[in-house]
């Protein structure tokens, strides 16, 4: 093998068309060794070196034995020679991988499936050997069981912290050095964000410090202009009840994150309490999902509010949020021990479209029920529409919620055929009294009472899978 060899590889058909753990994770090691590439060959241009296709180094102009750039050269030498012994290795599992392409579907239940088959064949020595290659990937993919991707995230808090303080000096270095200290550029909002995602992950490490055994299924600081993170109360790899709480407008880890894994711990303390008095045995876990970039009211510019308002009135970033909301649900599904686990989606505000695209685009194979609420629209009038089961879909408007019935997005889901659950103040079969829900954002919150408001109650039921016990309005 040569340099030629490592520069014809061709990630792309690998990442759509090898969909196993095997070709993703050969796809991140054939992009490392490619960037390790670049680095040492804008070395060798630096210093007026070249570096040949067969790994030898050579001077542009004669230079003398023991000369600091002959020395350089042959330290460079040395490095790229090693490169492609490691490039020997990770051709022969390339070229299985994409042996493979014709034998692997390519929609995300397929790569959820076989990522979650793979992983459970490897032994521990092969896991670990995976953890180490590529952490981060591991770390953040659908299919792994979240008791390997919480700790594997809880890691790279530190390292990611680093990495982004090292951002944020640099960039601050270069609005030194920018005429107007940035302002005629993008530099600042770069700094910003970068200082937002510092605040997520210290929001995470507060959150972990104070409940260690809560699961991190989910922690990106580098795809989205904020941080992503997903938090799990509960075991998702064996409940016999998982739920997925999908937020929408203005929701970012730092200042919604606390809020939503406290709605998350309540919802599934109710659901418990319903699965006891129904007298089954069952567990259930509830997760908090901040995967997507959800319009933010509050940014680094002076037109971020007008921005939000653009962006709440399309479904552009909702459709953003659709892939990666369906991967989830194929990974959580994927994962789970539970060949019957009953998986619910809970879509709030903008998020109830981003959960009805991603039902539209095939997450409904991995969804048994769904609950929209304070919902815009849904762009569905029928369960088929989303590929759900008849009377599986259920909605909820609250009094005084001027967002669920804005209808931007087909019109308002509660003048549809789905399931309508109250919201009004009430007692439940159980001989509970809950208050009602008011506005757009108590729908999850408890009351006055120290109880789960009526809405909340619902939610708890259906995601128990005791639809039965639900109060409709």
């Amino acid at each position: 093998m040569d340099l030629t060899d490592i520069d014809v590889w061709d990630v792309e058909p690998l990442d759509q068309l090898s969909a196993g753990l095997e070709g993703v994770l050969v796809a991140h090691r054939v992009r490392d060794i490619r960037r390790r590439l670049d680095t040492l060959r804008k070395e060798a241009v630096a210093d007026d070196l070249h570096i040949r296709q067969d790994g030898t180094v050579s001077a542009v102009a004669p230079i003398a034995d023991g000369h600091p750039l002959h020395v350089h050269a042959q330290l460079l030498e040395v490095a790229v020679r090693e490169l492609i012994g490691e490039a020997l290795l990770v051709s022969a599992d390339l070229h299985h991988a994409l042996s493979l392409r014709s034998q692997v579907g390519t929609d995300l239940r397929d790569k959820a499936v076989r990522v979650g088959e793979e992983w459970r064949a490897f032994s521990p020595d092969r896991q670990r050997q995976m953890l180490r290659h590529a952490p981060g990937l591991i770390a953040n993919l659908d299919g792994i069981p979240s008791a390997v991707r919480s700790p594997a995230n809880l890691d790279r808090i530190q390292s990611e912290r680093a990495r982004l303080q090292d951002d944020s000096v640099r960039i601050s270095q270069e609005l030194h050095r920018e005429f107007f200290g940035g302002r005629l550029s993008n530099t600042g909002a770069g700094q910003w964000y970068a200082e937002r995602k510092l605040e997520d992950l210290d929001a995470l490490d507060e959150l972990f410090r104070a409940e260690p055994c809560r699961r991190l299924l989910l922690m990106d600081m580098r795809s989205g202009e904020r941080g992503f993170a997903a938090i799990a109360i509960g075991d998702p790899d064996t409940a016999d009840h998982i739920s997925v709480t999908i937020p929408g407008l203005n929701t970012n880890v730092k200042d919604s994150m606390r809020g939503m894994v406290g709605e998350a711990t309540r919802l599934r303390a109710e659901a418990m309490r319903q699965l006891e008095l129904a007298g089954r045995k069952e567990s259930v876990a509830t997760i908090a999902w901040i995967g997507y970039d959800a319009p933010q009211v509050i940014g680094p510019g002076k037109f971020d509010i007008g921005r939000a308002s653009f962006d709440v009135s399309r479904s552009s970033k909702a459709g953003i949020a659709a892939d990666a909301l369906g991967s989830f649900f194929h990974g959580l599904r994927a994962a789970s021990v539970n060949d019957r686990v009953h998986i619910t989606a809970l879509g709030h505000s903008y998020g109830s479209l981003a959960t009805s695209l991603a039902l539209q685009r095939g997450a409904s194979a991995a969804v048994d029920d769904v609950v929209f609420y304070g919902s815009p629209g849904v762009r569905a009038k029928v369960e088929s529409d989303l590929g759900i089961a008849d009377r599986h879909v259920y909605v909820m408007k609250a009094e005084g919620d001027s967002i669920a019935g804005f209808g931007r997005f087909g019109g308002d889901p509660t003048r549809t055929e789905f399931h309508r659950l109250s919201t009004a103040e009430g007692i439940t079969p159980d001989g509970v009294k809950h208050e009602r829900a008011f506005g757009h954002a108590e729908y999850a919150r408890t009351g006055d009472n120290g109880e789960l408001r009526m809405s909340g109650y619902n939610l708890a039921v259906v995601v128990a899978g005791l639809p039965e016990l639900a109060v409709v309005a």
